[in-house]
Parts: structure tokens; sequence; C-alpha cells
């Protein structure tokens, strides 16, 4: 007995499973919307979270304080606002805090930050490179404590140069 095998017709396509072709296209394009999803959310998070906001306060205060700026130093502290300096000095009150700015003038200081902004609550950390003219050049570890978009302390550390527990918060 001879088996002869018929030709398929022209025009004609073996079957085909459509469905797992479908569910394959469906897969593929849950998990792109799920890529585009969080990436619009890693974006929006990290321009509008608390990192964002005390990283451009950071910013915009050692861009005042680098043009020797007093009316934007002002601007971004508390009027009652305490800076503790490296050496234990302190400044107090947001006007006291601008003319300390202007002075920086005289001997071309200059401010930049260094690290990314570490937050926690109302608090936040950086290091700040300053120099100047006369080749003063030095890392100081800022602490800045806000309330209501406003710098309210500010502490300055220096390897070498602050006592332990100088700076050290005290409770109210």
């Amino acid at each position: 007995m001879s088996t002869t095998l018929k030709s398929p017709e022209v025009g004609t396509a073996p079957p085909v499973h459509r469905h797992l072709t479908t569910a394959l296209w469906v897969v593929v394009g849950v998990l792109a919307a799920a890529l585009v999803a969080l990436g619009a959310w890693v974006i929006v998070d990290r321009y509008t979270g608390p990192e964002y906001d005390a990283t451009a306060l950071v910013d915009d205060l050692t861009a005042a304080w680098s043009s020797h700026d007093a009316a934007a130093v002002t601007a971004l502290y508390a009027p009652d606002a305490v800076i503790t300096g490296a050496d234990g000095t302190t400044m107090t009150g947001s006007d006291a805090i601008g003319g300390g700015a202007s002075s920086g003038a005289a001997s071309s200081l200059k401010v930049e930050r260094v690290a990314p902004v570490t937050v926690e609550s109302d608090m936040s950390a950086t290091f700040i490179r300053l120099t100047d003219a006369t080749g003063w050049d030095v890392t100081v570890l800022t602490v800045l404590q806000t309330k209501d978009g406003k710098i309210v302390r500010h502490w300055d550390i220096e390897d070498g140069m602050t006592p332990p527990l100088d700076n050290a918060v005290t409770a109210p």
C-alpha cells in the first residue's frame, strides 16, 4: 500500500495557536507599563521629596554665601536662627547672619557642597568646602535644622577643630 502525501492547498497555512502569542504580548505590555510607571515614580520622588527640598536649600545657601548676598542669606534663615561655627562661635538672628555673609566678600569666600545631602525629619547634613583668597581650604560637616522651609539651627563641624560635643544639640 502506497501512501501519498497531499500537499496543502495554496493560500492555507498550518493552524497557529494564537492564544499563546496573544498572552505573550499581554505579558510584555504589562511589563513595559510597569517599567514606565516605576521610572516615573523614581523621577517624581527624586525631585519632590524631602531630600530634594533639603538639597535645593543647601545649594541656595552655598550660592548665597559664595556671592556674599546678605539679603539672599537672610531670606534662608528664620528670624531667630542660630549658627554655631566649627570654632564654637555663634551668630544669632537672620540679620546678623546675613551681615556675616557680606563680610566674606573681603576674603573672596567660596562655599560649595561636596557631598549628597542626607535628611532625617527636620534635620539635614552634608559636607561643605570653604575656600578663600588667602589659601584657606577646609571641609566641614554642615548640619541644618529647618522649620517651615527656613533654617533655624546651623552647625559646622570641622575634624580636628571642633571639640567633641561642643556643637551638640541641646534640648530646649
